[in-house]
């Protein structure tokens, strides 16, 4: 059934026939469009509020302005993005971890742990802070190595396949969520108290991640995103900050989350990450030329193509994803598994394509993965031709070095921003640690007090 519309452009054609003067096509109109004009006798017997040429000149306006709006924000984000950082990075190797795990290692982060001594001497304990490397591996461990020793001072078996992915909650420092191609699991790393186990996650879950905020969580495996959130009598007065070693909630962490959506999307999903606004969760699907951006309130789907012309031809799949750092996520990353190596720089919450790199090379078995210098002016990505780690400045587009040291693919990157430092992991059983200078601060005895 034709809208309110249809009749009103009718009217407005033949005032704009009448009043120009047109008679033959006015009563060629007239004839033609005769059923119209009866059914719709209120319209036709008085003139319409405003004239066609005035709704065009409106259209033309409305037009320019947003093409004009488009162009001042381009000119931002050209004068954001073009101004150069100062190189000083991580890229030279600082150490080389091989005796953690016997398997592949497939993720690794850095996390501040406090770790209990026993003073003999005054008969109590105490606490430390540790800065641990937390590696998963394909021996179905999790392990907690000190960056500073080299001890590996606690080890977890709670899955039963290799553990994928692993990340703490953004208040309570000793609180991991873990998942493997068998479950994922809730954990206090201080106890090791199992205090949650997700049977709904039975499969192959690639990605498991905290809001945040904290707030809620999110897991996804085959076609699936399961979203929970905390228990709201769960939900602490006062978040307890991760400075605060000798917090009671190290010992015991009264938190549950509870399932509040699951969505099923038309390919298995492989990537999403969080927006720092707590607004919303970013996936990225196989066979899907879209990004999902899903409203963490109402759980809304809202879509954004990836191509640039806006068809549905399908070239490549997004892999990892991440929001810039250092402007509130305002750019999304992309790496893909397209065969030149590409990655995407969008503006969040658009399809507007910022940037395009090329590259680092990629195969479709590859599973690229990326990650921000805090700057925001450069980023890492895994090259699976040598196992290099590629470093891109974001104002040129270019690769400006490779870090050469691994010895197979690179299957985790972790940015560790207090200590400036780049954590990689991979296929070749290490964990290295890249710094921004040749002299490693840690084995040359350059660190403060608390690290000691």
């Amino acid at each position: 059934m034709p809208s309110k519309a249809f009749p009103l452009a009718h009217s407005l054609v033949l005032q704009f026939l009448e009043l120009n003067k047109f008679h033959k096509s006015l009563n060629a109109f007239r004839e033609e469009a005769s059923e119209v004009i009866i059914e719709n006798n209120e319209i036709f017997s008085q003139p319409p509020g405003k004239n066609l040429i005035d709704l065009v000149d409106e259209h033309l306006i409305s037009s320019m302005t947003d093409e004009l709006g488009k162009l001042s924000l381009q000119r931002q984000i050209e004068e954001e993005l073009n101004h150069p950082g100062d190189e000083n990075i991580p890229r030279f190797l600082y150490d080389t971890f091989n005796q953690i795990h016997d398997s592949s290692i497939l993720s690794v982060r850095t996390q501040n742990l406090p770790v209990t001594n026993f003073l003999e001497g005054e008969n109590e304990y105490a606490y430390s802070d540790v800065t641990a490397i937390v590696s998963g591996s394909a021996d179905k461990c999790i392990k907690f190595t000190s960056l500073l020793t080299r001890d590996t001072f606690n080890t977890l078996q709670i899955h039963k396949s290799p553990v994928l992915c692993v990340d703490f909650h953004p208040d309570y420092p000793t609180l991991m969520l873990s998942s493997s191609m068998d479950s994922t699991v809730l954990v206090n790393v201080h106890t090791n108290e199992t205090i949650q186990t997700f049977k709904e996650d039975s499969k192959y879950v690639v990605h498991a991640r905290f809001s945040p905020d904290g707030l809620m969580f999110a897991t996804a495996y085959d076609h699936t995103v399961n979203f929970y959130k905390m228990i709201p009598s769960a939900v602490p007065d006062t978040p307890k900050s991760p400075a605060s070693p000798r917090s009671p909630t190290f010992n015991q962490i009264d938190i549950k989350y509870v399932k509040v959506h699951s969505m099923k999307l038309t390919g298995n999903v492989e990537a999403f990450c969080f927006l720092p606004n707590n607004e919303s969760l970013v996936i990225g699907v196989r066979e899907d030329n879209y990004l999902h951006y899903i409203d963490l309130v109402n759980f809304q789907d809202t879509k954004y193509s990836m191509n640039e012309n806006g068809d549905e031809r399908v070239s490549f799949t997004p892999m990892d994803i991440s929001p810039s750092p250092h402007n509130n996520g305002k750019y999304l990353l992309v790496s893909t598994d397209d065969e030149s190596g590409r990655l995407i720089l969008f503006l969040t919450n658009s399809d507007v394509q910022i940037r395009n790199f090329y590259g680092a090379q990629v195969n479709k078995f590859s599973t690229p993965r990326h990650c921000w210098h805090p700057s925001g002016k450069y980023f890492y990505v895994t090259d699976d031709a040598k196992g290099d780690i590629c470093i891109f400045d974001v104002a040129t587009a270019k690769i400006i070095a490779r870090l050469e040291g691994h010895t197979s693919i690179v299957k985790s990157l972790w940015f560790d921003v207090e200590r400036d430092l780049l954590i990689s992991c991979g296929f070749d059983k290490t964990i290295r640690v890249w710094g921004a200078t040749d002299v490693n601060p840690v084995t040359s005895g350059n660190v403060s007090d608390a690290e000691k």
